[in-house]
């Protein structure tokens, strides 16, 4: 409609110049009352198309930090809930290396839970959101920088690196148990590794302090990560004003 008006007064400002009987400094004057009514209109045009586009913009970056919000809510939960699980991991090492240095080894204990020697835990989070408005070229409607910054360096560096060192360190863990436990101590009726008898293998002995050393270092530093993933959704929760 406002194109149709547009094309109507410059119509009408090219007539005024034709008009017969008229003198020029009227034609004049009416060729550029139709050239201020097409210039206010198209500036109001513009205007209002610019709003819209901002007031869609806005709406976009709100609803993409709603569910940023949300993912990493998720994320950081999935991690609390899988660090509770795997606790009894870390507790039977912690309590088979005590026993060890102590020398009153619980046999039956160690033997029963040696499972424990192969549980693994992997991590994994949904980045679809974050991926998806990146490709889109959306991350500039985010207004506050430093939170944009935040966000990027948490999805693309922060939790990309979590997941590379749990797979990693797994996949390692796996292999020393293959090498230096599993094809030495012999299977129980469970399945499980007789290991109780064979902790004078320096090997062994060695195994069970490490990987009990460095699953208590992953635990310490998911506890890190989810300390930091909440402060960020304080942050988007500031931004929201919620």
């Amino acid at each position: 409609m406002a194109e149709e008006k547009i094309i109507k007064h410059a119509g009408d400002a090219a007539r005024a110049l034709l008009k017969r009987n008229t003198s020029w400094k009227e034609k004049i004057r009416e060729f550029f009352f139709e050239i201020f009514i097409i210039v206010i209109a198209v500036s109001i045009t513009l205007w209002f198309h610019n709003w819209n586009d901002r007031l869609h913009e806005r709406r976009l970056a709100k609803d993409f930090l709603t569910g940023i919000r949300e993912d990493l809510k998720i994320t950081a939960d999935k991690i609390e809930v899988d660090s509770g699980r795997y606790q009894h991991t870390l507790d039977y090492y912690n309590t088979i290396w005590t026993q060890i240095k102590e020398n009153r080894v619980d046999k039956l204990y160690m033997d029963s839970a040696s499972g424990n020697l192969t549980n693994m835990l992997g991590f994994s989070f949904d980045n679809s959101r974050f991926e998806s408005f990146k490709s889109s070229g959306n991350l500039r409607l985010i207004e506050n920088q430093p939170l944009m910054q935040d966000i990027t360096r948490m999805f693309t560096v922060t939790l990309p690196d979590r997941v590379a060192s749990d797979r990693i360190i797994f996949e390692e863990r796996r292999s020393a148990y293959i090498t230096y436990i599993g094809t030495k101590t012999p299977i129980g009726p469970e399945g499980n590794s007789q290991i109780s008898g064979y902790l004078n293998d320096p090997a062994i002995r060695f195994q069970i302090m490490w990987q009990g050393f460095l699953l208590n270092e992953i635990r310490d530093q998911k506890t890190v990560l989810v300390g930091d993933i909440r402060r960020l959704i304080g942050k988007i929760d500031k931004e929201l004003g919620e």
